[in-house]
């Protein structure tokens, strides 16, 4: 709704305008009232009362017939509007409730029938957008209250999250006090880090190297060498997600925090607008901690900020956060020194400031799961410095800027979207994404069906240092059977295929039921991971160049939610005969695995 207001005239002649239209001479009705009164003061002296009794009373009558009359027609008119605007509301409602009512009687349907990861991710799409529709003021008040909301207090409880972690045997540090602070002084930012997060906070390792990233300008590997060091001498935790094989995430233990937080907190403050902020004389970093509504308070602690985090970076998808107003973000403008920025998982962003592309420092820009993102600028390719762009999960984004192309020191892309070439006719394509040299991460999201065909086969060739892809497809209609659905016949030319330099492959939701002709395992000497979620394959072992020379170097294999899926365990160790760990996940129809309870397999040492 608009604001209404009145404005007034030198002679106090009320009338009804739109603020939108309306800047100048604009009063409110309190302002105006009092104006009337002061005027009325001033224009009875007391010298001249006695004299002009029954012409100033008629006058005072006059002045309060005048602005009662004033009042009741705004009233009237305020009445009207709300009125007018309830009834569109109540429409909107109306028409909201009933495209949620029908998602969630589809949702019904597959739960009864048994559904799929990939449909399940289409309903998490529907359903995203729908949620993005409620107002803002409805959905905060339901999911919490309170905008600063504070649940640490309960960290300790077990909860549905907690479950899927687990901590290795406890090792408290050996180290005394003395030590403890030596350790601190070597590498006091990436200690302090710890300490902007609530103690036993459980930190994911990706938070971590962003910060280090901003901060030093540390890459992943030599982040990866002080983390892991930390670990062996006790002064951090390391913390697995169930069945994994390395640690994603951290948390530094009750003995280390009391150790050096008197010293930690010499840079860190953690007192003001629910953040955590650190300053040394060379770096700051500022983390939103557990604020619900980003609003320009944080915005206001400084300009020299390296490393600002502004979105999610607890674990649950379900911690909700989203910006006050749309113009929240023009506190970046004079962030000249920003190296890393993240707005993950934050609502009700539509689209990114255009002063984006003057935050030429800017190595990484974390956009992921901003559902209501609509649109990324041309000018982001003048980011020169870029490493790292995530604006996966962002289901509203249908065209990629073809100014990506020109980030020449991007490395890591991930949610690249590619759609019908016949509606995307501007958009960045896999051909104008090759000239990026130094790319060894690439994670695709795509609603074409039969992606990718010979002309991105071809493209992906030029990608000389891609070492990780991720294919997702989505898009697919959620009751549509396997029946019929075949990836299209490639030739066998040794180029119409991918990568063979790969070292980790990704694919989610294919919808072929027999692998695809452009994946030829034995030519890939690379890749060592492999995973397949969702879809509907039912086999595995009719590999394009199954009998050619050479072995599948395969070591690490996740095979989830593929429920058309049959193998026995004999034929899947012919096809991976290099295979030392296996996570299985929802495959009724594969047979004689000898997974343990929570469906994982690794191979026994031999002595």
């Amino acid at each position: 709704m608009s604001t209404r207001e009145a404005t007034f005239s030198s002679d106090d002649t009320p009338s009804i305008h739109n603020s939108r239209t309306h800047s100048k001479s604009k009063w409110s009705i309190r302002t105006w009232v009092a104006h009337v009164k002061a005027k009325r003061k001033i224009s009875k002296p007391k010298l001249l009362e006695k004299n002009h009794n029954t012409a100033s009373n008629t006058s005072d009558n006059d002045d309060h017939h005048d602005g009662a009359l004033a009042l009741s027609n705004l009233i009237r008119k305020d009445f009207q509007f709300m009125k007018e605007e309830i009834a569109k509301v109540k429409n909107y409602v109306d028409h909201v409730d009933g495209q949620i009512n029908q998602a969630y009687q589809e949702f019904e349907e597959l739960q009864t029938r048994g559904s799929r990861e990939g449909e399940l991710h289409e309903v998490k799409k529907a359903v995203a957008k729908l949620k993005s529709r409620i107002p803002s003021q409805l959905r905060i008040q339901s999911a919490d209250s309170n905008p600063h909301r504070n649940s640490w207090p309960d960290i300790n409880k077990s909860s549905d999250e907690m479950m899927h972690l687990y901590m290795e045997p406890k090792s408290e540090s050996t180290m005394d006090s003395a030590h403890l602070l030596e350790a601190y002084s070597y590498s006091r930012v990436l200690f302090s880090c710890f300490f902007l997060f609530p103690p036993k906070a459980i930190i994911k390792r990706r938070v971590i190297i962003y910060l280090m990233a901003g901060c030093f300008g540390w890459g992943e590997y030599v982040a990866n060498l002080f983390l892991d060091r930390f670990i062996v001498i006790g002064l951090i935790e390391p913390v697995y997600q169930k069945c994994s094989l390395v640690p994603d995430s951290f948390r530094m233990s009750l003995s280390v925090h009391s150790a050096l937080s008197n010293e930690a907190m010499k840079y860190v403050n953690t007192s003001k607008y629910n953040a955590g902020e650190f300053r040394d004389g060379y770096f700051s970093s500022l983390i939103n901690i557990d604020n619900a509504i980003i609003d320009g308070k944080l915005l206001e602690m400084g300009t020299d900020l390296q490393s600002l985090y502004l979105g999610r970076w607890q674990s649950s998808t379900t911690h909700h956060i989203e910006v006050a107003d749309g113009k929240v973000l023009q506190g970046l403008k004079n962030m000249k020194n920003l190296r890393f920025l993240s707005l993950r998982g934050i609502s009700m962003i539509t689209e990114l400031p255009t002063f984006i592309s003057e935050l030429t420092s800017l190595k990484i820009l974390d956009l992921k799961a901003c559902h209501n993102l609509e649109a990324v600028p041309d000018g982001i390719g003048l980011l020169e410095n870029l490493t790292h762009l995530d604006i996966s999960e962002c289901y509203f984004l249908e065209n990629m800027p073809r100014s990506l192309a020109n980030l020449s020191k991007l490395e890591v892309l991930k949610g690249f979207f590619i759609g019908d070439s016949m509606n995307n006719e501007r958009s960045c394509t896999l051909e104008d994404l090759s000239r990026l040299q130094k790319l060894r991460k690439l994670n695709i999201y795509t609603g074409v069906k039969y992606f990718p065909e010979e002309g991105q086969l071809s493209a992906l060739q030029k990608f000389t240092a891609l070492q990780n892809l991720t294919i997702s497809w989505g898009g697919c209609s959620l009751f549509g059977g396997s029946n019929g659905i075949e990836t299209p016949k490639l030739s066998n030319k040794p180029d119409l295929s991918l990568p063979s330099w790969l070292q980790k492959l990704d694919l989610q939701c294919f919808h072929g039921t027999s692998p695809p002709s452009w994946l030829r395992l034995p030519n890939m000497k690379e890749l060592k991971k492999l995973y397949i979620r969702g879809g509907q394959l039912c086999n595995l072992d009719k590999f394009p160049d199954r009998n050619a020379s050479g072995q599948c170097t395969v070591e690490i294999l996740y095979l989830k939610y593929l429920g058309d899926l049959k193998m026995d365990w004999k034929d899947l160790m012919i096809l991976f005969p290099k295979l030392i760990f296996l996570h299985e996940v929802e495959c009724p129809n594969l047979t004689n695995i000898p997974c343990n309870k929570s469906g994982v397999w690794k191979r026994q040492e031999s002595h």
